[in-house]
């Protein structure tokens, strides 16, 4: 028998978006002959697929194209932080070849040219990351416990903080048939679907802009809900605003929908979030959240906290730490401000010291930890076998017969003896909690 033509590692860096893409890549190349090794392993070719996001990810995507040239005959570049420094990725000893965003969806052919030799191209050949391609990419395997479908590409918004829109580019959405039919290619062969994009809260708005926002997205998730294979829909991130009457109305009764939310708020404070230039109050926020708990009881919400933005006072953090006892995060992503390059907060006057950052998000760790014990404590008791209400776990992992996952609500459960494969959906009766995890045993 012959062996594989080409090895190639992948490496994402990241969003989930990102992770999709490296998803389809991986597809497109075993397709094409090639085994995928381990990043660090010897191989043909290695792609880095990276993040900008902040002056670290950018940092850190440097430190492993260099890392890959060690072990890699040839290193590919992807990704934004390509897209936003073409020419910086480009001059790194070892590079064969570089493409942004708008390059993914060809990037699995180009990668092959390289390898055969028959690509004659520039080494740079990022573009500017506007075309519908890149949102128009597609799965057909699923290369995980539960698959992500990519339901748009790029971002509308111009926050203060942000480069992605500039890495991105404007909102593309993916046809609402296409997403459709991707989730019924891979229900088949995986019991969780995610619905993710760079902004998936403007889903749609690309097609029919004059629909209020989030409409198209709430039609979209009803319609894969109807997919007899689909066991259960989760959702990227969103910005708190989509939940409105509509969207709420729409979702809240679907049967497969998780009842767990991922929200992009970034601050309780108005003041500061008029100054990252966000669409929304916090009182608005609030009203949102609130919403959907009146109509999905028991629905638990995690969100992205970014603490020490440029005129962050005490006052305006407290109103924050206010703002996250108020809602009762499951999850808080806490991330101390970090000056972005290109952004306009890089250049606000007022930029908070670093020590005060940390402590702050210190400070906010600890209270988003003690409500996070609060809510598991609840939790327990509400799925325990006395209640006759069991949860119900994604496997992820099994060792020894404990098996890991997450419940519906996005809590992580360990079950003793328990001896289901990965990726199946396990009923389980809770018994206690750590204050991280809860534990409980197969109903």
């Amino acid at each position: 028998m012959n062996g594989p033509l080409y090895t190639v590692s992948i490496l994402t860096l990241g969003c989930r978006v990102n992770q999709y893409e490296s998803d389809a890549f991986m597809s497109e190349l075993k397709k094409n002959g090639c085994s995928v090794v381990p990043f660090g392993d010897e191989c043909d070719a290695a792609i880095i697929n990276t993040c900008t996001v902040t002056a670290e990810s950018d940092r850190k995507s440097r430190q492993m194209i260099r890392r890959a040239s060690a072990f890699a005959k040839h290193v590919i570049v992807t990704g934004c932080y390509a897209q936003i420094a073409a020419e910086e990725a480009s001059s790194i000893d070892g590079v064969s070849y570089v493409c942004g965003n708008s390059g993914k969806s060809s990037l699995a052919d180009t990668v092959m040219q390289v390898l055969s030799g028959s690509y004659n191209g520039e080494i740079n050949s990022v573009t500017p990351p506007t075309s519908p391609s890149s949102a128009r990419m597609t799965l057909d395997t699923p290369m995980r416990t539960r698959s992500y479908i990519k339901i748009e590409d790029g971002c509308d918004n111009k926050c203060s903080y942000c480069i992605i829109s500039t890495a991105r580019g404007p909102v593309r959405s993916k046809p609402h048939d296409a997403v459709i039919e991707e989730a019924r290619i891979l229900s088949k062969d995986t019991h969780e679907l995610i619905l993710t994009g760079i902004e998936a809260a403007s889903y749609g708005m690309d097609f029919e802009a004059r629909r209020p926002f989030g409409h198209a997205l709430a039609d979209l998730i009803c319609d894969v809900d109807k997919i007899d294979d689909v066991s259960r829909i989760g959702l990227g991130s969103l910005d708190p605003t989509v939940m409105s009457d509509y969207f709420v109305g729409k979702v809240s009764v679907l049967p497969k929908l998780l009842p767990h939310f991922h929200l992009s708020i970034q601050s309780g404070s108005t003041k500061i979030l008029a100054a990252m230039r966000r669409k929304y109050t916090s009182e608005m926020a609030l009203s949102a959240i609130g919403r959907m708990k009146k109509a999905l009881p028991g629905v638990t919400f995690s969100c992205d906290i970014i603490v020490g933005f440029p005129g962050e006072t005490e006052e305006y953090f407290a109103e924050t730490v206010e703002f996250c006892r108020k809602v009762r995060f499951l999850h808080l992503h806490i991330f101390p401000y970090s000056k972005r390059k290109g952004t306009e907060a890089a250049e606000m006057d007022c930029q908070v010291p670093e020590n005060t950052k940390h402590e702050r998000a210190a400070e906010l760790d600890k209270i988003g930890r003690q409500i996070k014990s609060e809510i598991l404590a609840d939790y327990v008791r509400d799925h325990s076998r006395e209640s006759e209400s069991p949860v119900f776990v994604l496997t992820e992992k099994t060792r020894s017969g404990i098996a890991s996952g997450h419940s519906e609500h996005f809590v992580e459960v360990k079950i003793r003896d328990c001896y289901a494969k990965i990726g199946e959906i396990v009923p389980v009766y809770l018994e206690s909690t750590d204050g991280e995890f809860c534990f409980g045993m197969k109903a």
